[in-house]
């Protein structure tokens, strides 16, 4: 199992984006492997992507929700999607209440990473939000790998060292399988994308372009044409 958790503290780089096409890229390079997208996000993009077809009801029985205040096994809030291999945790608005009602558990933390690596899959994709809070570090701290989208913008970078200060604090806690992390280009042209190689920082080789063609089938909850998911294998295949 690898554990992947897509983090940035700036909107607008394709965070939930990249969460999802990752996700479908792992599942097509590696056809018998099972793949669970995780939506820590109160904004719910990565479950409205996946479940906008299902009824309000199942999503809330299913929600992340359930799972951190006790009343649900992780395990029994794996929801299938069109996909065969792929399956969702989803997530509602009403996370980021409950979040700040956990705040006292200073052992639910420790306790989603255990709870995940039980879990039968062979890589979970986990999606958070763009703010230092539980729902961050309960993703951060779960993960093998944290991958950090970064836009151009100097605000994009500061938001990268905060993300990175977390996923340091998260090491420190742990005696084994210390956490990587790894900024990706996003949403940015050819030409911006070599200006922030020139940035001190050890960026993946692929870059996601900036796209109205892949925005749109992120808002009409549709795959890629093979033109733009060609891009999300490459980055598949770096880190898999």
């Amino acid at each position: 199992m690898k554990i992947i958790t897509v983090s940035s503290l700036k909107g607008g780089v394709g965070k939930t984006t990249l969460s999802i096409y990752l996700g479908q890229a792992l599942s097509k390079l590696l056809p018998k492997s099972k793949i669970l997208n995780i939506d820590l996000d109160h904004n719910n993009n990565l479950t409205d992507y996946y479940l906008r077809e299902e009824p309000v009801e199942l999503i809330e029985g299913n929600s992340i929700s359930k799972y951190l205040t006790g009343v649900k096994e992780l395990e029994s809030l794996l929801t299938p999607t069109i996909f065969e291999n792929i399956f969702v945790i989803p997530a509602t608005p009403k996370l980021s209440k409950t979040a700040v009602g956990l705040s006292w558990d200073a052992g639910l933390i420790t306790r989603f990473r255990k709870h995940l690596r039980n879990l039968k899959f062979d890589y979970i994709v986990i999606d958070t939000p763009p703010a230092l809070c539980l729902e961050l570090n309960l993703g951060i701290h779960a993960a093998d790998l944290v991958i950090s989208p970064i836009g151009f913008s100097r605000w994009n970078i500061q938001g990268y060292q905060e993300i990175e200060e977390v996923v340091t604090n998260s090491n420190e806690s742990l005696e084994t399988g210390k956490i990587k992390i790894l900024p990706v280009r996003t949403m940015v042209s050819e030409k911006k994308s070599e200006i922030l190689d020139k940035l001190e920082l050890k960026f993946a080789k692929t870059f996601i372009p900036k796209s109205e063609s892949i925005a749109s089938s992120v808002d009409q909850g549709k795959t890629l044409t093979e033109k733009n998911s060609i891009h999300f294998e490459q980055l598949a295949k770096e880190i898999k």
